[in-house]
C-alpha cells in the first residue's frame, strides 16, 4: 500500500480533476494507523466545506464495504474506477464517491454539490488508432529523438522500469513503427524505426488524445512586456526554485526553439502532477489568479517522463521538441505552420 503522504496526493489530484478548477482543495491524512482515511476541505469563495474521505482502491463491492467498515463515518469514497454495483452500493448508504475514471456524486449537507461523468469517447477501430499508454508515448518520443530503440537505451533516456520499456518497445513493434531487421533477442538487440514520418504522425495523434483527455489550469495574470519575457524574468525563476520538474511548449516554446510567430498569447505549461495538485502553490508560483476564461497562461501535468527533458534557454525549461511539435501541429493554424518549420529546423522526428 502507498503511503499516506502519496496516497494524499493521490486522492488531492482526483478530486481537484473532479470539481470546477475554482475550487481550493486541501487533503490531510488522518493518523489513525490504517492510512485510509483524509480530511478534506473544499474552498469556493468564501465558503468550505470539509468531508471525511477514504480510499477504495479499486472500487470493487468488497473494497468499498471494507473501507465503510474500518472507516465508520466516511463521507465520500475515492478510488481507481468504481463498479456500477460499488456506486449504487455507496448510493444507497449516502455515502459520496470519486473516481480516477471521472465519475463524480457527492452531495453534502454544507451545499458542496458535484454530479460529473467522463465524456464518451466514441469507438474506433484497434487497428486505426490504438490508444497508447504514457510509456508508449514516452518509449515513442525518446526514438524519435535520436536514440537507438533497444530496451537498455530507452530505459535509461526515460527512466521508464525495463519491463514498461520492454513492453512499450513491443507494442510499438507490432503496430510496425518498429522493426528489427535480425532476429537477435536482449537488452541491446537491434531495433530501428521503420518510418520516421510515420511513428511521427502516429505520436502527434497520440499525443493529442492524450492532451485532450489531461486536466488542464487556466491562470491570468499581467506581463513584465511580453509573455515570452514574462516567462524568462518572473515565471521560470520562480520554478527553477522549485525542486519540480517543468517545461514550456506550445507557440512559446516554438519562438526559443526556431522562432517563426513573433505573437505570443499564452503561455503552455507542464509541471510535474504533484505541482498541478498543489494548485495554491503553483498559481502563487505563477504570480496570477485561477480563472475560467481570459486565461493567459495554461498548464496541464507533465503527460511523459521525457517531455520535460529539452534544451535549458536562458533558464527556460523548454520541452522536449518532438512533444512541442505534437502541442502545435494540435493547435491547428497558425501554430501548425510553427511545427512545420521547428521540424525542419530542428529535424523533429528525423531518424537516427
Amino acid at each position: 500500500m502507498a503511503r499516506p503522504n502519496q496516497l494524499g496526493t493521490r486522492v488531492r489530484r482526483i478530486l481537484v480533476a473532479a470539481f470546477p478548477g475554482t475550487l481550493g482543495v486541501a487533503v490531510t491524512p488522518r493518523r489513525d494507523g490504517l492510512g485510509l482515511s483524509f480530511d478534506v476541505t473544499v474552498e469556493a469563495g468564501v465558503a468550505r466545506h470539509q468531508f471525511l474521505a477514504g480510499w477504495a482502491g479499486e472500487g470493487w463491492p468488497k473494497d468499498v464495504e471494507k473501507l465503510v467498515h474500518l472507516v465508520p463515518g466516511v463521507e465520500v469514497a475515492i478510488a481507481v474506477n468504481f463498479s456500477e454495483r460499488a456506486r449504487a452500493w455507496l448510493t444507497g448508504r449516502g455515502v459520496g464517491w470519486v473516481d480516477e475514471a471521472g465519475h463524480a456524486d457527492i452531495a453534502q449537507p454544507s451545499g458542496l454539490v458535484i454530479s460529473r461523468e467522463p465524456a464518451p469517447v466514441a469507438r474506433r477501430p484497434a487497428s486505426s488508432s490504438p490508444r497508447w499508454s504514457g510509456s508508449t508515448l514516452a518509449v515513442a518520443e525518446a526514438a524519435l529523438s535520436g536514440t537507438v530503440p533497444t530496451v537498455q537505451n530507452i530505459e535509461t533516456v526515460t527512466g521508464l522500469s525495463r519491463n514498461a520499456t520492454a513492453t512499450a518497445l513491443h507494442k510499438l513493434e507490432q503496430f510496425g513503427f518498429l522493426q528489427r531487421p535480425h532476429a537477435v533477442r536482449g537488452p541491446k538487440s537491434g531495433r530501428r524505426v521503420a518510418d520516421p514520418d510515420a511513428l511521427l504522425k502516429a505520436y502527434v495523434e497520440a499525443a493529442t488524445q492524450q492532451r485532450t483527455r489531461s486536466p488542464s489550469l487556466l491562470v491570468h495574470r499581467l506581463w513584465v512586456g511580453d509573455a515570452v519575457e514574462t516567462l524568462r524574468a518572473e515565471i521560470a525563476p520562480s520554478l527553477n526554485a522549485t525542486t519540480s520538474r517543468w517545461a514550456v511548449t506550445g507557440v512559446a516554446a516554438s519562438v526559443l526553439l526556431a522562432p517563426y510567430l513573433s505573437n505570443v498569447t499564452t503561455l503552455d505549461l507542464y509541471v510535474d502532477p504533484e505541482l498541478f495538485s498543489d494548485r495554491t502553490r503553483l498559481v502563487s508560483l505563477l504570480g496570477g489568479r485561477i480563472v475560467e476564461r481570459g486565461q493567459v497562461v495554461e498548464v496541464r501535468p507533465l503527460p511523459t517522463p521525457m517531455a520535460a527533458t529539452g534544451p535549458v534557454i536562458d533558464g527556460i525549461h523548454v520541452a522536449l521538441p518532438v512533444r512541442v511539435y505534437a502541442d502545435l501541429v494540435s493547435r491547428g493554424g497558425r501554430a501548425a505552420e510553427a511545427a512545420q518549420h521547428l521540424k525542419a529546423v530542428r529535424g523533429v522526428g528525423s531518424d537516427s
